[in-house]
């Protein structure tokens, strides 16, 4: 009555007082279902004293947290009683991150290229002389100018560097060079004169325009 009083004193009137109410009470209607009687009720949490050991409560509210283990994926898949050391290749955990053999540093080989963790041990080096003999030279055939160059094999053995114009070219095979440029003839020249020799025009006739014809047994790998 005396919230009534207070209404009729601030000039409200009854019709307008009920009209606001009814505004209010489906609202606490919705708020009494949700808290009480809707879909996803809150859960209780257990009351805790201090006589609960802090192992037990901690157990108790894990239990009663609804949202509990919804995330396995942030859980490390430590193996149990692990001791972490320092992280070798040996396909253990040794640091305990749940990652086998992670961040292992590649180690350079003396003859170039890289020794790599694999399957729980360090990969070998890569031969030295996989392709050519670090350092060695042949001579290749190019479209322009002298018509005649030289190429290195690459220091770690795995390839061959690009084809670098000649200047002068030897005094045996300037004028072919010079009359037939980059031609069959310029390659035989090579041949004939003793150089070791990219065969680009497949003179040989086996479909190989990449092996070397000529004196290469110092460019090429020993079998």
């Amino acid at each position: 009555m005396r919230e009534f009083v207070f209404c009729r004193a601030r000039g409200v009137s009854t019709i307008m007082l009920v009209i606001h109410l009814s505004r209010f009470v489906p609202l606490c209607a919705c708020a009494l279902v949700a808290c009480g009687g809707g879909r996803t009720p809150l859960r209780q949490l257990p009351a805790l004293d201090a006589a609960t050991p802090a192992k037990d409560a901690a157990a108790s509210l894990k239990d009663a947290w609804p949202f509990a283990d919804t995330r396995p994926d942030l859980a490390k898949n430590v193996p149990a009683g692990c001791t972490s050391s320092v992280e070798t290749c040996n396909g253990i955990d040794d640091d305990c991150d749940g990652v086998v053999d992670n961040d292992i540093a590649p180690i350079p080989c003396p003859g170039g290229g890289t020794r790599y963790c694999i399957a729980g041990r360090m990969s070998d080096c890569p031969a030295r002389c996989a392709v050519c003999v670090p350092g060695g030279q042949r001579v290749c055939f190019i479209s322009y100018c002298s018509f005649w160059g030289l190429q290195t094999c690459a220091s770690d053995g795995q390839s061959w560097g690009y084809c670098v114009e000649q200047r002068p070219v030897p005094s045996t095979c300037a004028n072919v060079a010079r009359d037939k440029k980059h031609a069959r003839e310029t390659e035989q020249c090579c041949l004939d004169n003793g150089f070791c020799c990219l065969d680009e025009f497949d003179l040989n006739g086996n479909g190989d325009t990449s092996e070397m014809l000529g004196r290469c047994g110092d460019v090429l790998c020993a079998q």
